[in-house]
């Protein structure tokens, strides 16, 4: 029985997409291993960091010293941009489109693609999360998922719920809709909004609770709160990256908002009927972010009260419109900015 070692990086989107691989490998045959054993080594990648993406190289780096008698077919699926599928096939590493079965089944020597794109779908049952939306319309300075998933596309809420009710008939209790920009989802034929599929998720019988992510700031609605905030069945939380409290890197970052903006959404969530959690991301240490810009990030932390922040410290990353700004604040400055906003998180 051949063997694979299945390794993912990055957001809830990976992981969905990682448990679909899975359950097709297991059901043709593979059988699951450690790196150093394994026939087929799949990664799914995230181009987001250019850490990340260092990450992926280290990875196979060590596969390859680890099997050095060895020749192990690697793959790398997710967000990679084309400059790294370069790198990565100098490397003798293939890239697959995950949308695309036939590339594997090539890339397998696997002769039935329809299976493929069966098992595919199939294994999204055996995921908490649900895609309701693809892509990205966005370029936002530092990442690079606009151009590695390509532009928004919505599926249609029939096909949401169908999906869901699966879940719900298999025992879910929690049920995760992603989107890269989630609040900005539209029916491509009914035009229903995000806060229409609420309603009628909130409708389905069963005991279970939708959450979701990741919204934009500019997306956020008056409509999409309202639901959140009265509707049983969703979550009472959302997810709301701020990224800088300070406008001047906002702008640097291409993000279409201020901080007196935010501040007004976030306003709305806490005046709602019943309280709603906030979380967000940040980035420290972006190029030009001097004190005085992170001081300003400083108060907005303490003025919303998140429940919790993903804290992200700027790396350069290749491809996107940030990396012409180099990396001139020092990785030191930036742990110690990390570190306070951390703090004011954790409550120390």
């Amino acid at each position: 029985m051949k063997t694979y070692y299945l390794h993912v990086i990055g957001c809830q989107q990976n992981e969905h997409d990682g448990v679909r691989i899975h359950h097709l490998l297991d059901k043709i045959g593979f059988q699951e291993t450690t790196k150093e054993k394994a026939d087929l080594i799949i990664i799914v990648a995230c181009a987001v960091r250019q850490t990340a993406v260092d990450r992926v190289f280290g990875l196979v780096n060590n596969i390859r010293k680890a099997q050095k008698n060895k020749n192990p077919k690697i793959i790398v699926t997710g967000c990679v941009i084309d400059n790294d599928k370069k790198k990565f096939k100098a490397r003798q590493v293939d890239f697959w489109d995950i949308e695309k079965p036939e590339q594997l089944a090539k890339l397998i020597d696997f002769k039935d693609q329809k299976s493929l794109s069966k098992l595919l779908r199939e294994g999204a049952l055996f995921s908490s999360s649900v895609p309701i939306m693809f892509g990205c319309n966005n370029f936002c300075t530092y990442c690079a998922t606009a151009f590695t998933r390509g532009r928004e596309r919505s599926r249609n809420i029939k096909d949401v719920i169908s999906d869901i009710k699966k879940l719900i008939e298999r025992g879910n209790s929690e049920i995760l809709l992603l989107g890269e920009t989630i609040d900005s989802y539209k029916d491509p034929e009914t035009g229903e909004t995000l806060d229409i599929l609420f309603e009628k998720l909130n409708a389905l019988d069963g005991d279970f609770i939708i959450s979701f992510t990741s919204n934009h700031p500019k997306d956020m609605t008056d409509e999409i709160i309202k639901a959140v905030a009265t509707l049983p069945k969703i979550k009472k939380e959302i997810h709301l990256p701020i990224q800088s409290g300070s406008d001047k890197i906002l702008k640097a970052m291409n993000r279409p908002y201020d901080a007196k903006t935010y501040l007004k959404i976030v306003e709305k969530i806490r005046t709602s009927k019943v309280p709603i959690d906030i979380t967000t991301d940040v980035i420290v240490g972006f190029p030009g972010e001097d004190e005085d810009d992170f001081q300003k990030t400083v108060e907005i932390f303490k003025s919303v009260g998140y429940k919790t922040a993903y804290i992200n410290k700027y790396s350069p990353r290749y491809g996107t419109a940030a990396y012409r700004l180099g990396d001139p604040i020092p990785w030191s400055e930036k742990q110690r900015r990390w570190r306070i906003l951390n703090d004011i998180i954790t409550g120390k």
